[in-house]
């Protein structure tokens, strides 16, 4: 993984789960000192500015799936769809809450330049990977836009979450897998 030292990763957690609740500028390091049980000065020694800790859990979080995407058997295209449409669906579902990157890119013109790259990373992480897919199977010019995925992905599950529906995501999901299944049959 990323980081190996214990509280680093703890002080991580405790901003993913701020982020991803309340946003990037509505927390402080007081905040996330309190939620890990140290003084705020801790957190100062790990990461010396907000941007720093920002910048390390993008880094980690885009880490973490890419490393989920490439457990990904790509020679079964439906079989890797349904895994990265899970990820999205996990993370609304069962971590019920929206993709970091989801909320870092609603506060984008507010960002850190630093910040912004790494937020761009993921989602170019996602892009590339859907053009990959779609080329290793000759769908390049059939299948849904990569660009056209992603978004929708990303803003279902912010609206999802807005209205309380996670049926919302699961409907988009459930349609563009047929989008796929009819492009193979």
């Amino acid at each position: 993984m990323y980081d190996s030292n214990p509280m680093r990763e703890a002080i991580l957690d405790a901003a993913e789960k701020r982020i991803r609740s309340v946003g990037y500028n509505a927390f402080s390091f007081r905040d996330l000192a309190e939620d890990v049980g140290i003084r705020s000065a801790s957190i100062h020694y790990h990461f010396p500015q907000k941007v720093d800790l920002g910048v390390h859990l993008v880094i980690r979080y885009t880490e973490r799936f890419r490393l989920q995407l490439e457990r990904f058997d790509r020679n079964d295209l439906m079989g890797s769809l349904d895994q990265f449409f899970k990820l999205y669906s996990d993370a609304l579902i069962v971590g019920e809450k929206v993709c970091l990157c989801a909320v870092l890119a609603a506060e984008t013109m507010s960002l850190p330049p630093t910040l912004r790259d790494k937020v761009k990373d993921f989602f170019n992480l996602n892009l590339n990977w859907l053009n990959d897919l779609n080329a290793q199977h000759n769908l390049s010019k059939t299948a849904p836009r990569p660009i056209e995925v992603l978004t929708c992905l990303e803003g279902a599950m912010t609206i999802a979450n807005a209205m309380g529906d996670k049926k919302l995501l699961t409907n988009v999901i459930a349609d563009y897998k047929k989008r796929y299944r009819a492009l193979i049959n």
